[in-house]
């Protein structure tokens, strides 16, 4: 556990009684574990891990590398229509190359659930688009898998620590006839994502990150198609230590992401997407046995179609509020956490229709989250950890290979400190 706090470079900063260190509950007792199934057994990734300090915010801000430094990480996934191999895996490790400079590498299947540039979505995105529109013969984009991440911290003093993260993803099919024009299909997707963490007086660190990603499909052949996407998005959080034992968090995100789509060199905007969250958290460690989180959220996101000759502008609109999470951590016995959470929120929906060229109508109405209640365990082994959402038709049903009919653990992820 003394690895993971950067000794007294960082913590050295202590102006009152409450340091910087404490701004950070990265679990209990404090220690470097956990992953997406924690996340997920502590009231979701949705809003609920904004307020939590974990493994996967490296995925969203690299600087945490120098968090998460010496570790091996990275999920079994979960066994919903993937019995053999688990849906989302992914294996990570991240080394300490010298203080204050680590260096990490991340392979992601296209199953991989979760946020930042290792998420191939855009590229699917893409590549759906181009051939919904009906490519060229034979020249189909392909969709992307095997995605790979370079992600690194660097110190720059006591109190700042900067991080990159660069990953790339590319396919393609190529079709050579005997007699004839040669076609391609091809998809790729890069991500850059730069993060800040800087440690302040006072128990108050700022935690920055921004990304950028871009996608495209083509198909080629007598002529050529393409699909392009662009995304940016900016996420902040603030932690504010109240006393040794309280952290007031505060986040903020916005992303907003564009396209086109360009035939015989033709090019026709696609709909354009924006979204925005803000949200107030609290973190208490009651002892170092006990950790509570959570947090209220608002959340809104728009999808835009320009207005042409023949449509009107149109959009959809969802305002989230009030979503909730809340979640706790604790010891059960020395080698045994346990973990429960909550999770909820209502959606307001908005959607235009087209009547004419220059008319539309607009519907209104309500969706509700109703993720409710979850459950995690995590078992520790020395410095490996197996953590795991529990199935909670098991507490209804009984065990899977006692007389129950669902899967034990729906989601399961693996750590190592080293």
């Amino acid at each position: 556990m003394r690895k993971l706090l950067f000794s007294a470079v960082i913590f050295g900063l202590m102006a009152v009684t409450v340091s910087a260190q404490d701004a950070f509950k990265l679990g209990v007792k404090n220690e470097k574990s956990g992953g997406y199934a924690r996340v997920m057994s502590m009231g979701g990734e949705n809003g609920g891990q904004r307020f939590l300090i974990d493994p996967t915010n490296i995925a969203i801000n690299p600087a945490f590398a120098n968090v998460y430094d010496n570790f091996l990480f990275g999920d079994l996934g979960t066994s919903v229509a993937a019995d053999n191999d688990g849906n989302g895996q992914f294996a990570a490790f991240n080394l300490r190359i010298k203080k204050g400079f680590s260096l990490g590498v991340l392979l992601a299947r296209n199953d991989y659930a979760q946020m930042g540039i290792s998420n191939l979505g855009m590229g699917k995105q893409a590549a759906n688009q181009l051939n919904n529109k009906g490519g060229l013969p034979g020249t189909n984009a392909p969709d992307l898998d095997n995605n790979f991440t370079v992600f690194g911290a660097y110190q720059l003093n006591e109190k700042i620590h900067m991080g990159l993260a660069i990953a790339y993803a590319s396919a393609a099919n190529n079709r050579k006839p005997a007699a004839g024009t040669e076609a391609k299909g091809s998809t790729s997707q890069l991500g850059i994502n730069a993060g800040l963490l800087a440690f302040l007086s006072n128990g108050r660190v700022l935690d920055l990150a921004a990304h950028f990603v871009t996608a495209g499909a083509s198909s080629e052949g007598t002529t050529k198609d393409e699909v392009s996407y662009s995304e940016i998005a900016v996420d902040a959080r603030y932690f504010q230590s109240l006393n040794s034992r309280l952290t007031f968090v505060p986040v903020v995100g916005f992303q907003t992401m564009s396209g086109t789509y360009k035939k015989a060199g033709t090019s026709t905007d696609l709909p354009s997407t924006m979204g925005l969250g803000i949200g107030l958290g609290l973190n208490y460690m009651a002892n170092e046995d006990i950790l509570l989180v959570g947090g209220v959220t608002l959340g809104y996101n728009s999808e835009t179609t320009k207005s042409t000759a023949t449509d009107p502008e149109l959009s959809n609109t969802t305002l989230i509020f009030p979503a909730w999470n809340i979640g706790a951590e604790w010891y059960l016995i020395d080698w045994l956490k346990g973990r429960i959470g909550y999770a909820s929120a209502t959606w307001k929906r908005i959607v235009e229709t087209k009547v004419t060229a220059t008319t539309k109508d607009e519907n209104s109405f309500n969706l509700f989250d109703r993720t409710g209640m979850t459950l995690g365990v995590g078992f520790k082994f020395g410095s490996f950890n197996l953590d795991m959402t529990v199935n909670d038709e098991i507490i209804r049903q009984g065990f899977n290979n006692i007389g129950g009919g669902k899967a034990t653990f729906a989601h399961v992820s693996a750590s190592y400190a080293l």
